[in-house]
């Protein structure tokens, strides 16, 4: 998922200084005037380069509801020793979760994945402060947690889902070919992982391979049976009412048929009234229902994320066909701007 949302020149700066400056413990970074922009830097404290005595110092610029990006720099371990940790407090905001949320990506991508040895995403502030927590993320990473506990056999249901949400969205985020909903079990990540076992009704395989310019098909998921399934397929529809025909309540791929043009555009809208198990499903299947349309023939050029339909306008489609002049090229999903933005 992206947001639209591009690091501006002033971070660019300041993390290539941050960067090279072995002194800094922390560069905050947040999201004004639709772009990422840096906060003043955070040094270790007491003069010295420890990391566990300066995570209190974190506190300063963590505040209730405001989700915020923390680059740190973690001595004594692999290179590379930066880490891009998103905080995004679970009573914020749906708006201002969902916008660092599906931008987290971008801030690593366009500053150099490279550069990050590891990525965290946590949602309290002991997760971002407390020693404890990194160490448990350090014992999670060799595999195993305190007293030989694996974290996910420490969850409940309702944790074990909500990880394997979290761990589902970003494998599609990554371009991930497989999915894992892992309810109830481990969350593996090795290639036998990495199958797609999803049924396809021959009602959707016909509707997709007969797609033409002005048609809508909208393909859902029978969470039961996951199964692929046509939920709809309609010709004549123009671009203005296109988030009109789509599902506002449940999630859905949408592949459509820009008209005057051999663009395809998929739309991929996912509600926040979903289930769990609808969002799991969704998210990790996304390549799966690409690689599925792409089999029937169809070039699928443009992508979108949305979470409801009508951050599908007429305008963002006509931009992803015909994107202004100097536009910054586009990759992977492109996440609309809400109407009237």
């Amino acid at each position: 998922m992206q947001s639209g949302i591009s690091v501006s020149q002033e971070l660019h700066d300041a993390f290539a200084k941050f960067a090279s400056d072995n002194s800094a413990f922390c560069l905050p970074v947040t999201i004004s005037a639709e772009s990422l922009t840096p906060l003043a830097t955070i040094p270790f404290s007491g003069g010295g380069n420890s990391f566990y005595p300066s995570l209190t110092q974190l506190s300063s610029v963590l505040e209730p509801k405001t989700p915020i990006y923390l680059l740190l720099r973690r001595p004594g371990v692999a290179s590379p020793s930066l880490v891009a940790l998103t905080y995004i407090p679970s009573n914020a905001g749906v708006r201002a979760k969902t916008l660092f949320a599906s931008t987290r990506a971008t801030l690593v991508r366009e500053l150099g994945s490279e550069k990050f040895g590891e990525t965290i995403f946590a949602t309290d502030e002991d997760e971002v402060v407390g020693e404890k927590a990194w160490k448990d993320r350090e014992a999670e990473k060799n595999g195993t947690s305190e007293g030989g506990y694996r974290r996910e056999d420490l969850m409940g249901e309702k944790e074990r889902e909500l990880e394997a949400v979290r761990r589902a969205e970003e494998a599609a985020r990554s371009g991930t070919p497989g999915r894992d909903i892992g309810i109830g079990g481990t969350f593996g990540r090795g290639p036998s992982r990495m199958r797609i076992e999803m049924q396809v009704d021959e009602d959707a395989k016909q509707a997709l391979s007969g797609l033409q310019a002005w048609g809508l098909v909208q393909v859902s998921i029978d969470v039961k049976t996951e199964t692929l399934k046509l939920a709809d397929a309609q010709s004549g529809i123009d671009a203005e009412s296109v988030q009109r025909h789509i599902s506002s309540s449940s999630p859905r791929y949408s592949f459509y048929h820009y008209p005057d043009s051999d663009v395809v555009i998929f739309i991929y809208t996912c509600p926040s009234g979903s289930s769990i198990k609808e969002r799991m499903l969704y998210a990790s299947s996304r390549m799966y229902a690409l690689q599925v349309a792409e089999e029937q023939g169809l070039n699928i050029s443009k992508k979108i994320e949305a979470g409801t339909p009508d951050e599908v306008t007429g305008d963002r489609l006509h931009e992803e066909v015909h994107p202004p002049q100097n536009a910054n090229l586009r990759q992977g999903f492109a996440k609309p701007r809400r109407p009237g933005r």
